[in-house]
């Protein structure tokens, strides 16, 4: 697949920015909360099944450990750290 050179406005990428910024706060919440001693169970009609506490902490945990990683890639560009052009392993294209 050959590169595309697209402009995204830069005030869409800032809006996408804050929302991952969000995104990841309220993933980070939510393990404050179930930390806490709250659980979440999954359902059926009103009443509870089964604990999916667990399950929400890892999906939570991977939330924040991917938009972390995002962000570092955004702020690295931004500050001229990261060559935008380059592979993930560091060759260039």
């Amino acid at each position: 697949m050959g590169d595309l050179d697209r402009l995204v406005p830069s005030g869409i990428i800032e809006q996408w920015v804050f929302h991952l910024r969000r995104q990841r706060a309220r993933a980070a919440d939510s393990i404050w909360l179930i930390d806490q001693g709250f659980t979440l169970h999954d359902g059926h009609g009103g009443t509870p099944q089964h604990d999916a506490t667990a399950r929400w902490r890892a999906e939570q945990e991977t939330v924040v450990e991917e938009v972390t990683a995002l962000l570092a890639l955004y702020d690295g560009i931004n500050l001229g750290k990261i060559d935008a052009d380059a592979s993930p392993d560091g060759s260039q294209p």
